[in-house]
């Protein structure tokens, strides 16, 4: 179980250019680069600009979205403004650029992108929580090591951000059907903060 753990842990950690750190903004969701394979020998797109004419490129060799794994199909830009000609994007955490608006890329909202995620908490302080809510005073306990909690569900309530999560009670990286499991809730933002960090691999 330790080395499924590990390899996961390792796997999640090279996904995650930016999670280290805190981007500077969440923006409304990710600009996705549709054929990611082609930056697996550390090249990027050639066509990232430093202004919304698109006119100025960006003449640079360190552009790193916030998910980088070309290898396993990950290349994902916080977007923070989209329109039919562009893509504002957030690049290296904190360095605002633009990619036109065409067949290279998707568009994805933070909520499809959680949906398909295992998370862990940044901070155990953020409590799980029987329900959506900091009234909620029944807490739910995870006592794994290394967390692994897949959404289940997103909502937006009052202003708060919250996630519906669900982990195997037995801590196994990859439980069957049967495994115990509780479910509960945690906040994934606050505000331009990301509370949680994201596994796209688990």
């Amino acid at each position: 179980m330790k080395i499924w753990i590990i390899l996961i842990l390792s796997l999640s950690i090279s996904v995650i250019y930016g999670q280290n750190k805190q981007p500077k903004k969440l923006g409304i969701g990710f600009a996705v680069t549709v054929n990611p394979y082609l930056y697996e020998n550390m090249s990027h797109p050639k066509d990232i600009f430093s202004n919304s004419e698109l006119t100025n490129k960006i003449q640079t060799n360190k552009i790193f979205p916030y998910f980088y794994k070309p290898d396993y199909g990950l290349y994902h830009f916080i977007c923070l403004e989209k329109n039919s000609k562009y893509f504002k994007i957030l690049i290296n955490d904190s360095e605002i650029g633009f990619i036109p608006n065409n067949e290279k890329y998707i568009f994805k909202t933070w909520e499809t992108i959680l949906m398909s995620a295992s998370v862990a908490r940044i901070d155990k302080q953020n409590l799980i929580r029987n329900s959506p809510t900091e009234k909620d005073e029944k807490i739910i306990i995870n006592s794994c090591k290394y967390e692994s909690m897949k959404v289940i569900d997103i909502i937006e309530q009052n202003g708060e951000f919250w996630i519906e999560i669900s982990f195997a009670t037995n801590c196994e990286a990859y439980p069957d059907d049967n495994a115990e499991r509780k479910t509960g809730w945690i906040k994934w933002r606050i505000l331009e903060k990301l509370l949680v960090r994201i596994q796209l691999l688990c």
